[in-house]
């Protein structure tokens, strides 16, 4: 993470992590109880770290960026530090999830992660670390650093929204089609891949982060640059032309649609690591488009995820 470990990040001390993936243990626990919770809502982004479900947290940045803290109530000026990183944290409603780990309370995990002193800050992207502070900033730094992580994460395709600790209990999802995309699921009967496309693109001017509709949108696209094509001929250019990025790109649609997801998403990621300037941007959203139509869930997207940061990065 070339961008993340710069000199414009705040850290006056180097800490060695490398210890960090190993001390996750592989407990599946759900997230701990919360630091903070916004009486109002019922909710907040800060969580408490412990060794029980340290891992699970982290596997969640593979969807969204996790800042880690370690703290201690002895270090000098940390409440003050730690009521900021609440406020503009809980501010930011899932931009990132902030997980608060006191060293006090887990001194195995501390010592596990190789954290020498207190407070430090942490970015954690696709599984990917990154020191961004050590010793107390202030909110200025706080939200500079917090815009480079986004930024950073933007570009891994990380586009996924933390999910507060204890939500509202929300209404039961509607049964039945979604009465929006019910045009455009017309078109697509019809073969009009086109039109479909600009019926989704349509009702994503008002709603541009809905995940059904962007979906939608790329599953149309992708069935119109097939339409036609003969799927075995595809697969062959794109054995025969390894440095053609559209036959590669094809061919991953090809992939995709006969149910290997994992295979296409490890061909573009392999033209993402070829290729530099517009050619790996092409690729590099074709490959976050993918992500979309299988769902950010998916064992294969998170897998992809991963590889995509460590290339970027």
């Amino acid at each position: 993470m070339d961008d993340m470990s710069s000199d414009s990040i705040h850290r006056h001390d180097a800490v060695d992590l490398s210890g960090l993936a190993a001390a996750a243990s592989s407990a599946d626990s759900p997230v701990g109880p919360a630091a903070h919770v916004d009486s109002a809502t019922a909710r907040t982004w800060v969580v408490e770290g412990t060794e029980e479900n340290f891992n699970s947290l982290l596997q969640k940045s593979v969807q969204h960026p996790v800042l880690v803290e370690f703290t201690t109530p002895q270090a000098h000026g940390v409440k003050e530090m730690e009521s900021l990183l609440r406020r503009v944290t809980d501010e930011a409603a899932g931009k990132w999830l902030l997980v608060r780990v006191d060293i006090d309370a887990q001194p195995r995990l501390a010592q596990s992660l190789g954290v020498k002193a207190v407070p430090m800050l942490v970015a954690v992207i696709g599984g990917q670390l990154a020191p961004l502070a050590q010793g107390t900033i202030d909110e200025q730094q706080f939200r500079q650093l917090t815009e480079q992580v986004i930024q950073a994460a933007t570009s891994a395709g990380m586009v996924g929204r933390a999910e507060p600790v204890m939500v509202e209990v929300s209404s039961e999802e509607p049964v039945g089609p979604d009465p929006r995309t019910v045009e455009a699921e017309k078109l697509m009967d019809a073969g009009k891949f086109d039109e479909a496309v600009a019926a989704y693109d349509a009702l994503l001017a008002s709603e541009p982060n809905d995940p059904v509709l962007i979906a939608g949108r790329n599953g149309a696209a992708l069935l119109g640059r097939l339409d036609g094509k003969d799927p075995a001929a595809l697969l062959t250019a794109a054995q025969q032309r390894p440095d053609d990025v559209d036959a590669q790109l094809a061919a991953a649609d090809v992939e995709l649609m006969g149910g290997r997801p994992a295979d296409a998403f490890n061909r573009i990621i392999q033209v993402v690591r070829s290729t530099h300037d517009e050619e790996r941007e092409t690729a590099r959203t074709r490959l976050l488009d993918l992500f979309e139509m299988v769902g950010q869930s998916a064992p294969e997207v998170a897998a992809a995820r991963r590889s995509l940061a460590a290339v970027l990065f």
